[in-house]
């Protein structure tokens, strides 16, 4: 009898042709490539923004570049400190030049390399500006690695609402061709699960009704299950276990967690609610994390507010100014450097709540998981705020790289003087760790970023 092979595409369906697909399984990997070095696992990339700049002393760890101490900012990554590599040092020299204010700049430029384009869009300064003027980094690496996944990239946001304006974009297809995030984990919900063209209320609607997609799957499972071995039947039942979880909370918007603080519409999540930020960002870290998981794209953006944000980051205690009023403080305001500095403590703790959630799920034939062949990007649109800086930019790279051709080595605190270190040549070392051998990424490029890999 011939052993039974399931191909990486798989899928569970059930009644009404309904699909749900599985994770890396042992019983997925090649039996004539078992004792290869590379496993056959896909590589995956997310890019995790916040805005308005940090504080850099706070910021910045201290040691060297393989003996060091993570800042109070990053403190909340510790648990993962051997899994990042963390650069002091990095500045974006080319937004200081083009149309638009420092911010517009920065968000344009940051992933792209390349100035804005000309535009109607009359910033706190300076010649109005367009959008971006090219691809970014993200879609580049999706163009090499999500064509075969269902979805090329997900683009998730958490209030990252910007009116069609530069503001509110991290991602880009080519000039100006933005993809926005979508602020909805409804929305992202349905889509993923195949309730295109539904309108909100039908979708919740039929939800409801099915109970859960798991239910018209089981049967297909039950007839899987006794051909797979434990390990593959963990896996099995935690990816299950996770989508019902996801989805109970999106039927039952009142159950969305300790961080809920103001009751939600009776019709779905009140995604747009200021208190209901972090529950949003959570929501939404977990659907991305599914639709990885799932191999639905390899290619994640989570947007968290916007360039020029005004989140109140009231479940901080912080409820007097917004982000950004916060930001335009003087360094001498110790009151604001402290406020500040909290709220980059939090948007540490969010990606470690991200790069977790991937660590929780078991990937590959060596004992891996999904964090070690994820790499996550965490980019800000500034250095520091008040100075609306392109100097000192809060960068890390995140998790691991080992399905990439060219592996990253992690646990690493690189620090750069002076010009070395631009941010376009961090994007040309990125395109080369997932295999593609361009030099150059945007305008002002000099290559490879030196000592990354």
């Amino acid at each position: 009898m011939r052993p039974l092979k399931l191909s990486r595409r798989a899928l569970l369906r059930g009644a009404g042709g309904i699909a749900v697909g599985l994770p890396f399984l042992e019983i997925m990997a090649d039996s004539r490539s078992a004792n290869a070095q590379s496993t056959p696992v896909p590589q995956r990339f997310v890019v995790f923004f916040s805005p308005n700049g940090s504080i850099r002393e706070a910021w910045t760890p201290s040691g060297s570049e393989t003996d060091f101490q993570l800042s109070r900012i990053l403190a909340p990554l510790d648990t993962y400190k051997q899994k990042l590599v963390v650069m002091d040092g990095v500045r974006d020299d080319g937004a200081r030049n083009g149309p638009g204010d420092d911010h517009m700049r920065g968000m344009g430029f940051m992933l792209t390399g390349v100035n804005l384009m000309p535009g109607t869009t009359q910033g706190g300064c300076c010649e109005p500006a367009g959008l971006g003027g090219g691809i970014t980094i993200d879609q580049k690496i999706a163009n090499a690695i999500g064509t075969s996944t269902k979805f090329k990239s997900i683009e998730f946001g958490v209030q990252a609402k910007s009116s069609g304006t530069v503001w509110g974009y991290t991602s880009y297809a080519d000039a100006g061709q933005a993809l926005p995030p979508e602020n909805n984990p409804e929305a992202i919900y349905t889509r993923i699960f195949g309730e295109v063209g539904q309108d909100q209320a039908t979708a919740q609607r039929l939800l409801a009704e099915r109970k859960s997609v798991l239910d018209a799957v089981m049967g297909s499972y039950s007839s899987l299950a006794p051909k797979l071995g434990a390990t593959d039947k963990q896996k099995i039942d935690q990816h299950f276990t996770q989508i019902r979880d996801l989805e109970n909370r999106l039927i039952k918007p009142g159950a969305v967690g300790a961080s809920c603080v103001k009751p939600v519409q009776p019709a779905g999540f009140d995604y747009r609610s200021n208190d209901q930020f972090p529950a949003t960002g959570k929501l939404q870290m977990d659907l991305a994390v599914m639709a990885l998981a799932c191999d639905l794209t390899r290619v994640a953006t989570l947007h968290f507010s916007i360039s020029v944000g005004g989140t109140r980051f009231t479940w901080l205690g912080i409820s007097d100014r917004g982000h950004h009023d916060l930001s335009h403080d003087g360094d001498d305001n110790l009151d604001t450097v402290e406020k500040l500095t909290q709220i980059n403590v939090w948007y540490s703790e969010q990606l470690f709540y991200l790069m977790d959630a991937l660590a929780k799920i078991p990937e590959g034939p060596a004992g891996e998981t999904m964090l070690d062949h994820t790499l996550i990007l965490w980019h800000n649109e500034l250095g520091r705020g008040n100075g609306h800086t392109h100097t000192g930019l809060p960068l890390l790279l995140a998790g691991g790289a080992a399905a990439a051709p060219q592996p990253l080595k992690m646990g690493r605190f690189l620090q750069f003087s002076n010009s070395a270190g631009q941010n376009s040549d961090l994007m040309v070392s990125l395109l080369n760790i997932f295999g593609l051998p361009d030099q150059t990424f945007g305008s002002y490029s000099n290559g490879p970023l030196p000592g990354l890999v």
